[in-house]
């Protein structure tokens, strides 16, 4: 059996992150995770990382959210730097609503505690200049910010994260961990290959699957939630004429859907151009079980959700034409504190995860931190317990 000082299980956009922190300080880490399944219907495990398109922004819910995108974003041209792989668009981020919100309430205060600035949306003619393209049935108000808001390819990000990883002698293994068990001397690992490992310290960053696979012995409270989103096809010369579109969230709640967001075109793996939106319906799903997961992503159910989908695309670029639209199925995980988990569980034991949305822009910070916490026993200055802390359910109730 193979020991290592330092382990992490989930080989996404915060496992690769604390892995590549861990590796700075010890060349005795190991990442291990399954690769991206080219077939769903036969995968067991998905994440939606596999994607090519995803909002950066700065101003976050709270001052959580908000430094952690910070720190991830200012750290973004270091590792582009490092890899060799561009994968952050500074093209901007809108933030809309059809009117003042808890967000756009508390915008103000966040904005000058950190030192950031945003211009204010006030109508649908403040939007002109940013984004002419976009179309809203009633007025709007809101707040545009500049780079380094915009949007980040997470597929990308990850493989950047990797590279910079291996560079410093991180080793990694392409396999899926089932079980997870405590022993005198640290934390020993089961992989579906037959393969054990002895970790001394043990971080889970395995985003919704954290529950599943034995991986805790209590189970975290998170709610998993199905998302959908959809990739739109359009022409080469219109996706460069959408170039300057900034990434956008629309809090608009309607009978069947909430919160629209989008990213402008971007070109994929198959030399195509898409623009991809996605928001909340009201047939969205919670997963409880993981054999209810798998069934998500293995399936085509997602297929049921485009009519929503289509109707407001549409709505927001009605002079585009679209050569093509293709759902996807996502997932997110929502934590009661709203923030994300990121803490000592047990002896050597660690957990980062608990999205809430939010974590493919500020992953970085998030994997340091976890990396940190693991090495130190404490949190960064400007962190702590109280605001990431894991929450358990209680099942004696």
């Amino acid at each position: 059996m193979r020991r290592y000082e330092h382990i992490v299980i989930g080989a996404g956009l915060i496992g690769s992150a604390a892995a590549k922190y861990l590796a700075q300080e010890s060349s005795d880490v190991l990442l291990i995770g399954p690769r991206e399944p080219s077939d769903y219907s036969r995968a067991d495990l998905f994440a939606s990382h596999f994607d090519n398109s995803r909002v950066q922004r700065i101003i976050g819910w709270n001052a959580t959210w908000t430094r952690l995108n910070i720190e991830s974003a200012l750290h973004w041209p270091v590792l582009e730097t490092q890899s060799g792989i561009k994968f952050h668009d500074p093209s901007g981020c809108l933030y809309l609503a059809p009117e003042q919100d808890q967000y756009l309430s508390g915008a103000t205060e966040v904005a000058e505690r950190f030192q950031l600035s945003f211009y204010p949306i006030k109508n649908k003619a403040s939007l002109r200049e940013i984004a002419p393209e976009m179309n809203f049935d009633s007025d709007v108000v809101g707040l545009y910010e500049s780079a380094p808001s915009g949007s980040i390819n997470p597929r990308l990000l990850v493989a950047a994260q990797q590279k910079v990883f291996a560079s410093l002698s991180g080793t990694t293994v392409e396999d899926v961990v089932i079980n997870v068990e405590r022993v005198e001397t640290g934390w020993n690992i089961r992989t579906r290959k037959g393969e054990s490992f002895l970790g001394e310290n043990l971080l889970i960053a395995a985003g919704s699957f954290s529950r599943f696979n034995s991986l805790l012995k209590r189970e975290l409270d998170i709610q998993t939630k199905t998302e959908v989103v959809v990739n739109a096809q359009l022409s080469e010369d219109d996706a460069r004429k959408l170039d300057h579109l900034p990434s956008l969230l629309y809090e608009t709640y309607q009978d069947d859907f909430d919160g629209i967001y989008l990213v402008k075109p971007q070109r994929f793996a198959d030399g195509k151009w898409y623009l991809k939106m996605g928001l909340n319906q009201k047939i969205d799903i919670y997963c409880e079980r993981l054999e209810e997961l798998q069934h998500w992503f293995r399936g085509d159910s997602h297929k049921k959700y485009l009519p929503v989908l289509k109707r407001e695309l549409l709505k927001l670029f009605p002079e585009v034409n679209f050569l093509s639209l293709e759902t996807k199925p996502c997932v997110i995980s929502r934590t009661p504190t709203s923030n994300p988990y990121i803490d000592m569980v047990d002896e050597g034991l660690f957990i980062a995860t608990g999205c809430n949305g939010y974590s493919a822009m500020s992953s970085d910070a998030q994997g340091r931190i976890a990396a940190t916490l693991m090495r130190a026993r404490d949190y960064e200055p400007g962190y702590s317990q109280r605001d990431l802390a894991a929450v358990f359910k209680d099942l004696s109730a």
